[in-house]
């Protein structure tokens, strides 16, 4: 059985034989350092999101309203006219030549970069990445570019937590934990949602909920939520009337809400992915340069005759989920931010997708409620409802974020009524994207290089079984006097796989393989099994997990575990051999899917009987 490499070995927690009921059984006392680091990552991330923020209205006022200034302001209402065509493309050729020049991974909405270094980058991110983004990302916004700055605040905040704790020499997995803590930092202060910052971080880059990573990142998320808060207080980013529908009944038309955004989600992912192609197989020279100012210069056409779509459009969202826009408008703005967001994206700048997910969602589902208003007057309660709800689907559905999705719009609206019509528009939504679409918005450009990211976890199996529960109860001891060929006229080695060897009390001194019985030559037979007994196994005791026993073996490159009474009673009572282990694979692939017969189920082959409960 094969070792551990060296990043492996790093990533697995350190493992000790506690009892039950010792100090650190259940979270290692190093988690309690992690989450002091965490606070800080938390603080520099709150800090980071509010500065981004400033920096987009910054630009935003420089670039379209010709004037130096911080205040809050949104690039729809210039008066530009003609010159506003060529606003867009001074931020994508800056951002173009910032991205061929200094930062490759500038480029795009930054969480499948933080992905990428989560899973297959040791969590190592560079320091430009956390100088780069956010000035890259304000110039874009700043000159009209359809994104939020959620994404790139995440990447950013990411990156102040991979570089905490390359600085600390963390491990691996604990570098893993302080990006995600970063992450989670900027979203959640950036729109004042601590919750899904939290979730965003589980369902995008930890791929876990256990206790040594979710403190940490909790922590982190409501420490940038209360640097949020001191800035600019609780009020809520979307302020709606109070939502109530009308009846049960009305929940089937949230679901047929959720097919069509399903439907929506499912063509905006093909859409971006077919203009990444687009755009990086144009045959100009100095592509990565000339691409994002080719994509927003089209960007400034679309957003003459519609303006709504320049910028993250939050005032845009606030007169969707406040009933302040026609029909016309709605589809209108709705349809020019998706061509927007796609072909400013797929060109090759930065910039984050929830913002103008929530556009694209709100524009369509608001124009379906007034549809269906016609139809079914008694049925349908609000149009600014359905906006929300539509929101929640489009987003939680292209980044197969369905939680993430679901909580974010209940704490941006603040509106507890919506939480049932969320669910339904946002989990059908989510499964109509997943029976059509192997990737998310967020993996399709990893699946693109060659990278494997699955958006699902389980607990493991190998977590799930203890170790008595696979061991062979049955089995062969020798005693430690008892000379080789003795055995050899009493065993067939062939037809062992190894063999305890235990003392004059029945305390287990070692093991012997098949190989060691018989690469002995037959002068020295007269050898002991004591003396040919060695330590290549792995001591376990009943009710340790299956996982905790299988990380002993690869630590020690071992294939072979003794189970004995207990830590002070070495009386084997069971063993196993990694083949054994592989069982559980085996069961679990019959439980999921029953290809095999049913007997399997509860007796593989060769194999003790097991449950898992």
């Amino acid at each position: 059985m094969p070792g551990l490499s060296a990043s492996e070995a790093d990533n697995q927690p350190e493992l000790t034989t506690v009892e039950e009921g010792q100090f650190g059984i259940a979270l290692e006392p190093q988690a309690v350092k992690i989450c002091i680091y965490a606070l800080l990552v938390g603080l520099i991330g709150g800090l980071v999101a509010q500065g981004l923020l400033e920096l987009i209205y910054f630009f935003t006022n420089l670039f379209f309203y010709g004037r130096i200034s911080f205040a809050i302001s949104y690039p729809a209402h210039n008066h530009l006219h003609l010159w506003v065509l060529l606003i867009p493309p001074i931020g994508g050729l800056v951002v173009g030549l910032l991205i061929y020049f200094f930062e490759p991974t500038l480029k795009g909405h930054g969480i499948p970069e933080a992905m990428e270094a989560v899973l297959f980058g040791h969590s190592r991110m560079r320091l430009r990445v956390a100088i780069l983004k956010p000035l890259a990302t304000a110039l874009a916004i700043g000159t009209g570019g359809p994104f939020g700055a959620e994404g790139p605040i995440i990447q950013t905040g990411g990156a102040c937590g991979s570089l905490l704790g390359q600085a600390l020499g963390l491990s691996p997995y604990y570098r893993r934990v302080l990006l995600a803590s970063g992450a989670a930092a900027g979203m959640a202060a950036t729109f004042t949602a601590p919750l899904a910052g939290i979730l965003v971080a589980v369902e995008l880059l930890l791929f876990e909920m256990r206790a040594r990573s979710f403190i940490p990142v909790a922590l982190a998320s409501a420490v940038a939520t209360g640097v949020r808060v001191y800035f600019v207080g609780w009020a809520p980013l979307f302020p709606t009337p109070e939502f109530k529908i009308t009846g049960t009944n009305e929940l089937w038309l949230f679901a047929v809400l959720g097919l069509l955004m399903g439907v929506v989600g499912i063509v905006m992912i093909r859409v971006l992915s077919w203009l990444e192609d687009f755009f990086d197989n144009l045959p100009i020279k100095y592509a990565a340069i000339w691409c994002p100012a080719i994509g927003a210069l089209i960007l400034g056409i679309i957003g003459y005759f519609c303006p709504q779509v320049f910028g993250t459009s939050y005032d845009t969202i606030r007169d969707m989920l406040n009933d302040r826009l026609t029909m016309g408008s709605l589809l209108g703005i709705g349809f020019a931010k998706f061509w927007a967001l796609v072909i400013s994206l797929g060109s090759g700048t930065t910039g984050g997708v929830f913002a103008p997910s929530l556009v694209v969602g709100g524009g369509l589902g608001a124009a379906f409620a007034v549809g269906c208003r016609h139809i079914f007057p008694h049925l349908v309660s609000d149009p600014a409802f359905y906006s929300l709800v539509a929101m929640a689907g489009v987003f939680g559905c292209i980044a197969r974020a369905p939680f993430t999705s679901i909580v974010f719009l209940l704490e941006l609206s603040h509106n507890p009524n919506s939480l049932l019509p969320l669910i339904v528009c946002v989990m059908i939504a989510d499964g109509v994207v997943r029976l059509f679409s192997r990737d998310s918005i967020m993996t399709v450009k990893l699946v693109k290089r060659g990278l494997i990211v699955l958006q699902d976890y389980s607990v493991p199996v190998l977590m799930r079984a203890r170790i008595d529960q696979v061991m062979r109860k049955e089995f062969l001891v020798l005693g430690g006097d008892e000379e080789l060929r003795a055995v050899l006229r009493k065993l067939a080695p062939t037809h062992l796989d190894f063999i305890p060897i235990v003392g004059q009390d029945g305390i287990l001194i070692g093991i012997v393989e098949a190989h060691d019985l018989l690469r002995i030559e037959p002068p020295d037979h007269h050898f002991t099994m004591k003396e040919l007994a060695h330590q290549d196994y792995v001591l376990a005791f009943p009710g340790e997990t299956v996982d905790r026993v299988h990380r002993n073996m690869m630590l020690k490159n071992a294939e072979n575990v003794v189970v004995v009474k207990s830590n002070r009673d070495l009386h084997p009572v069971g063993v196993v051999r990694a083949n054994d282990i592989l069982q559980l694979r085996r069961w679990l692939l019959v439980e999921e899917t029953g290809e095999m017969r049913r007997e399997t189920l509860d007796k593989p082959p060769e194999s003790p009987s097991f449950k898992l409960g």
